[in-house]
């Protein structure tokens, strides 16, 4: 995940498969409705403790791994460097 809205459907994802609505998520970590809710549509961004708990309730776990881990997780092709001279000088 790169982006703030794919961390937010990948929790609404789950959320929605446990057929959870917001306000028991939001009551089973201890966060308003609101919150949640803006959380869940990509609104606004959770604090680190608020992501984990969210994760967590849902049966989720939130990882920090490397790039190139993460690039290999999700097939996504390596980036190279390629410098094109021409080798005869002209």
């Amino acid at each position: 995940m790169k982006t703030l809205q794919e961390f937010a459907d990948a929790l609404t994802e789950v959320q929605k498969a446990r057929k959870l609505t917001a306000r028991e998520l939001a009551d089973s970590v201890g966060l308003s409705d609101l919150s949640v809710r803006r959380i869940l549509s990509g609104q606004t961004a959770p604090r680190l403790t608020n992501a984990i708990a969210l994760a967590s309730e849902l049966g989720l776990e939130l990882v920090l791994v490397a790039k190139g881990v993460a690039q290999a997780m999700s097939g996504a092709p390596k980036r190279t460097r390629c410098v094109v001279s021409k080798a005869d000088g002209r």
